[in-house]
């Protein structure tokens, strides 16, 4: 998470350039070269990492040893994992990593994961300037959390990164798994899962739909960053946000929280997203939320991408600026 001045923004602003196209003629500066868990791509702003290998196993012998949910060997009551798997302790089971090319061309590795804050932070230093910094997963699977994290900036909602069918399966598993509370990106319940309706819509490849019937198995794209130099580089990759138990998909958002009762903070927030892209950003707020009376939060995306995605879901969703003013027509 970046945390800049509002003088720091106003120095790259004065060298940022805008975001380039695929094929633009900009150079280096737009592929993701540096990269190497993202192989050979045209576009570093719009290519999505496929993750397709099995996070779990359960063969019949750890069946009968251990117990399994959902094709996942369970830790909580045996204690040890096979070779190539590691004990989540939030959710019991043995898990892999989402990628792991250790040995191969890009020697990367990978674990999708998650740190969600559903305050607006204010605990940790009386309403400062900077908002929590909240994170999501970044592949359209839901947050395995602790079921004793509180979800403000001491105890946040943290842990890795499941399908929904493993929550749905561990909430009905002999013995339950007490440690496990499995959350959507604004901290409310995985239960029934996102509704099973439609197709996944095509949106924009920079922040592209996720999560539900847009499926898990991609990661979002990584966004730009602006440099001092005036060149932008791949950042991290951006999280799937949105999708609920009434939402039946997401979009990739870029990092930063909006709080309504934090405008300096998001204000920053929003700013750096735009100087990232050479374009509006503006804050996508979801409902409802755990305690709207106390705190209302929402995520940074592209002005044009919170006006496509609210368009499906008008009824549960807004898209507003830094001040919380809604969004003037395009």
């Amino acid at each position: 998470m970046r945390c800049l001045s509002l003088i720091g923004l106003v120095l790259l602003a004065a060298c940022g350039e805008p975001y380039h196209a695929p094929d633009s003629g900009c150079g280096l500066a737009c592929r993701d070269s540096s990269i190497g868990d993202a192989g050979t791509f045209a576009d570093a702003y719009t290519s999505r990492l496929p993750l397709t290998q099995p996070l779990g196993e359960c063969l019949p012998a750890d069946e009968a040893e251990c117990g399994c949910i959902d094709g996942f060997r369970r830790c909580d009551t045996c204690g040890w994992c096979p070779t190539g798997f590691a004990c989540d302790e939030n959710a019991g089971v043995c898990r892999g990593l989402d990628y792991n090319d250790f040995y191969g061309p890009s020697g990367q590795t990978w674990a999708d994961s998650c740190d969600v804050i559903v305050t607006d932070g204010s605990e940790r230093d009386g309403g400062g300037i900077y908002t929590p910094g909240s994170s999501y997963c970044h592949t359209g699977k839901v947050c395995a959390a602790n079921a004793d994290a509180r979800g403000d900036v001491f105890s946040s909602m943290a842990g890795l990164c499941y399908p929904v069918s493993f929550c749905q399966a561990a909430s009905a598993a002999d013995p339950p798994v007490s440690t496990l509370h499995c959350i959507y990106s604004d901290g409310t319940d995985v239960m029934e899962g996102p509704p099973d309706t439609g197709a996944c819509p095509r949106g924009d490849l920079r922040e592209p739909y996720c999560g539900g019937v847009c499926g898990d198995d991609l990661r979002c794209p990584r966004a730009p960053r602006a440099q001092l130099s005036g060149a932008r580089t791949p950042s991290d990759p951006q999280t799937c946000v949105g999708f609920s138990e009434t939402r039946p998909f997401g979009v990739c958002a870029h990092e930063g929280t909006c709080v309504r009762s934090n405008q300096q903070g998001t204000a920053i927030d929003v700013a750096l997203c735009e100087l990232d892209y050479g374009e509006p950003c503006a804050c996508l707020v979801t409902h409802p939320q755990i305690d709207e009376s106390r705190w209302v939060l929402g995520y940074v995306v592209l002005a044009s991408v919170c006006r496509d995605y609210r368009l499906h879901f008008p009824s549960s969703t807004e898209c507003v600026d830094a001040e919380w003013n809604p969004l003037p027509p395009p």
